[in-house]
């Protein structure tokens, strides 16, 4: 793998296992609004892509619905989400490893930077990034080519050869192709070799450590 100077990472299903606090809190959610959802499968939706989209997508409800479910997903998940989380094996060292390197890290995530944040002190991991760019409460459906964007924006432009972008969906892989910079999909996440590759990302990466081989 090429080297890099600049590392971008999503981070739900990238960095930090968020399933359970995500599953659940959906379904709290759900259940306020009077839908019961036992499929776990279908939730994994839930995983990447904005909130927002995901329940318009998946229940067909209106964008004042929508916004309504947010809210009580958040409702709970402000209380949970550090504790129903897990970084995957080797993301601390991988983080480590790249900041003895002296690279540039930072996350482009759909999630609001408030959870980010809170996720990433919890595991120790929040002082290894030099930037994060993440949704506000306010702005809850940014494209992450917006994001990514964001994060090049604080790193002063640079050459976009010098960025890798690394997430686990075809979302991520998207945004950075329409940045113009290249991708590592990560397969240990929710998405799947075949969602990576259709999408066209650069590499596949079967573990963190893949990234400094």
């Amino acid at each position: 793998m090429k080297d890099y100077e600049i590392y971008l990472f999503d981070f739900d299903g990238t960095l930090c296992d968020t399933t359970e606090g995500i599953f659940n809190s959906v379904i709290y959610s759900l259940q306020c609004f009077g839908i019961t959802e036992t499929d776990r499968e279908k939730l994994r939706f839930f995983v990447g892509p904005p909130l927002f989209e995901s329940y318009k997508t998946l229940y067909n409800v209106s964008d004042d619905d929508a916004k309504w479910l947010i809210e009580k997903y958040r409702e709970r998940y402000r209380e949970k989400a550090a504790e129903e989380s897990v970084l995957y094996d080797g993301v601390t060292e991988l983080l480590q490893e790249l900041k003895r390197r002296n690279k540039k890290i930072a996350i482009a995530s759909s999630k609001p930077k408030y959870f980010v944040d809170e996720i990433a002190k919890y595991h120790d991991i929040y002082k290894y990034f030099d930037f994060i760019a993440a949704e506000t409460f306010a702005n809850n459906h940014s494209s992450k080519e917006e994001l990514i964007n964001t994060c090049l924006d604080y790193f002063g432009n640079p050459d976009k050869a010098t960025v890798l972008m690394t997430g686990d969906r075809c979302y991520d892989v998207d945004g950075a192709n329409a940045v113009g910079v290249d991708s590592a999909g990560a397969v240990f996440g929710f998405g799947t070799i075949d969602e990576l590759t259709t999408a066209g990302t650069t590499y596949i990466l079967n573990k963190p450590e893949d990234l400094l081989a």
